[in-house]
């Protein structure tokens, strides 16, 4: 465990509202507290994307929309609250793409942590395009989280 709040390692986690993301903040905010680490959850609104001269939306191959009413405050404060831990939880709301705005935040974090689609529609090609692209481009290691294996594995754990 970190002696001090100076050698606290960030934890940047992605969240949209779905299970997965729920199991990735459970998963950093357990870490975090078995070690003295804080926590950062970000959910990015993408900006809708209107075809040209009408009010439809497109929602690019992928990407799943939050869910209405969705407070990424509340729902990382509950987790929190339902662990019983102690660790710092930081959240914060962004617009734009997912991806790049997760690969910033991560930018000189220690580790970033996204929760993996549901098991729909073959893995949602494999493991979302927002994850596999923050796998592939991240300056940090990256934990991504199955709610199959959430309770499985910890590195704190050993």
């Amino acid at each position: 465990m970190n002696a001090s709040p100076e050698n606290a390692r960030r934890i940047v986690v992605g969240a949209d509202g779905s299970p997965g993301s729920e199991e990735a903040i459970s998963w950093a905010v357990t870490e975090a507290a078995a070690r003295g680490d804080r926590v950062e959850v970000l959910l990015v609104l993408p900006r809708e994307e209107l075809l040209p001269g009408t009010s439809f939306a497109l929602q690019p191959h992928g990407r799943v929309p939050v869910r209405n009413g969705y407070s990424v405050k509340d729902a990382a404060e509950r987790i929190r609250a339902k662990l019983d831990a102690e660790v710092t939880v930081e959240t914060s709301v962004r617009q734009g793409n997912p991806t790049s705005e997760l690969l910033a935040a991560a930018h000189g974090a220690d580790l970033l942590v996204l929760g993996s689609p549901s098991r729909k529609q073959w893995e949602r090609l494999v493991f979302g395009s927002v994850a596999t692209a923050c796998v592939k481009h991240a300056t940090c290691p990256v934990a991504l989280v199955t709610p199959e294996a959430v309770h499985r594995f910890s590195p704190s754990a050993s």
